[in-house]
């Protein structure tokens, strides 16, 4: 009986994935020939309904087939020759850094050195016995891992981590603290996904941003930014554990270096390469923003590239050996790689010139269209709207694609407002990462409500929702100010 069930349910899935393909396909090449209301051009209709049905097949069907058949039908409305965006695409600085990135995130993932760093940290003298820097200390750890490597991989080693020590102390499976925790746990993963410039979802809006904005944003000035949001919105949390759902933390104070495997705390030669390196990674990638121009270093750093430097480090972890095999095998790491994000960004990236082209008027369109709702409105309104927005927005969809519409609307109004729109971008991009309302929201997120072992429905949203409040508190309270002093 179950087996004809589950027939039913996989032909019922593959007809609905063939109905949406083939609506992708008639938004692609059909929508063009509709109408083009003034002042869209009649190119740009067709631009607009390849990019619509992008949007649709990379939410409902697909990411990497309709990014191809992207690529062919915006070369077939005469915009620019196929080789041209596929070299705008694949070739693009972005795309190389994401490779490369996601390339070295496998080796870390594998090395096992998420595992050792949060043990070592929550083990300290400092924190045992303190069970509310305990709390911090291990969200912190987490939030830092997320940063460096793969969120999905942390969350897995962080409610490991905290499984045994709830375990051993006598917290059961549904009580307060323990979801408290769980939850805590992707939440600082999220947190941690919008630290760096570098990661997946800020390399796709910040593509599209170097693009239509002609230069590409500092890495020092977008860490400067999200920093300190990030560890308003760790403490935030924290606060919300201690002050507002009061919970009972007494149990942790009998935490002692035992309570941990040692094994968890032995550290090999191949894993301090790993993390030597990871920090040089950092180091690399920022420095050029930070140290004078005219220095050679500067000069040599900023010649190669973000993407030069991510390669840079993946050769060395390729030219080491360890029992005569290279620290990284390309064929395994390859594997691992998120290609539908590669090929989503490649895609995009063209994209975003081409809405933005006088030629198609799509941009002089949405100015005219939104003005109703943002004409009159202050800066700070304006800006408070679009992290409202953003935040309840990317509860619904993929992170990826919501920042591509949101920046495509948001972009033209924020320079036609006198608003950095460098700004408001690293703003949007923080609240694009912090998915984690719905299983639909990012895969940190079902794998949270996936995880009915420990938590139900009802308790994620108990502590979801005010951390979501938290996280709006914190990009506004302390974003907003510290955007407007640095950019």
């Amino acid at each position: 009986m179950q087996a004809t069930l589950d027939a039913d349910t996989l032909r019922k899935k593959s007809i609905t994935y063939y109905i949406n393909a083939v609506i992708t396909i008639v938004i692609m090449f059909g929508f063009g020939h509709l109408p083009a209301p003034a002042p869209i051009t009649p190119l740009g209709m067709q631009i607009l309904g390849i990019f619509l049905a992008l949007l649709f097949g990379w939410t409902f069907v697909d990411q990497v087939w309709p990014s191809i058949l992207g690529f062919i039908a915006l070369s077939l409305t005469g915009y620019a020759p196929l080789a041209g965006l596929m070299k705008d695409g694949f070739g693009n600085n972005t795309v190389l850094l994401m490779w490369g990135m996601l390339l070295i995130a496998s080796l870390v993932d594998s090395a096992g050195v998420s595992k050792f760093i949060a043990t070592y940290f929550i083990s300290r003298k400092l924190v045992l016995g303190k069970p509310w820097l305990l709390i911090f200390t291990f969200f912190f750890v987490v939030f830092l891992m997320s940063a460096m490597t793969s969120s999905v991989p942390v969350i897995v080693v962080g409610w490991g981590i905290l499984y045994c020590i709830l375990d051993q102390l006598g917290y059961k499976k549904g009580d307060h603290l323990s979801s408290y925790m769980v939850v805590g746990v992707v939440y600082s993963s999220l947190v941690g996904l919008a630290l760096f410039p570098w990661k997946v979802l800020q390399m796709v809006v910040l593509g599209m941003f170097a693009n239509t904005a002609g230069y590409q944003l500092e890495y020092s000035l977008y860490i400067s930014l999200s920093l300190p949001i990030s560890i308003a919105a760790i403490i935030g949390y924290v606060f919300l554990g201690k002050f507002l759902f009061r919970l009972d933390v007494e149990k942790l104070k009998l935490v002692t270096k035992d309570s941990f495997d040692p094994k968890d705390l032995e550290i090999n030669y191949q894993q301090k390469i790993i993390i030597s390196m990871l920090v040089l990674l950092v180091v690399l990638l920022v420095a050029p923003s930070v140290m004078p121009k005219a220095w050679a270093v500067t000069k040599i750093l900023r010649g190669i590239g973000a993407h030069g430097v991510a390669f840079l480090i993946l050769g060395v972890f390729v030219f080491l050996r360890f029992g005569n095999k290279a620290m990284i095998n390309l064929r395994k790491a390859s594997s691992d790689v998120q290609w539908d994000c590669i090929f989503l960004t490649a895609a995009m990236l063209p994209f975003t010139t081409a809405l933005n082209a006088e030629s198609t008027g799509i941009n002089t369109f949405l100015i005219e269209k939104f003005s109703v709702i943002f004409n009159g409105l202050s800066p700070l309104v304006f800006i408070f709207l679009v992290i409202v927005i953003t935040i309840v927005s990317t509860q619904f969809m993929n992170n990826a694609i919501c920042g591509a519409i949101m920046f495509s609307i948001v972009y033209p109004f924020a320079v036609a407002i006198g608003i950095d729109p460098a700004m408001i971008t690293v703003l949007m991009i923080f609240c694009l990462a912090l998915a984690m309302l719905t299983p639909a929201g990012s895969p940190m997120s079902a794998l949270m409500f996936g995880n009915t072992e420990w938590i139900t429905a009802k308790e994620i949203y108990k502590y979801v929702v005010p951390g979501m409040i938290v996280i709006f508190i914190s990009v506004c309270v302390v974003g907003i100010p510290l955007g407007f002093l640095i950019f």
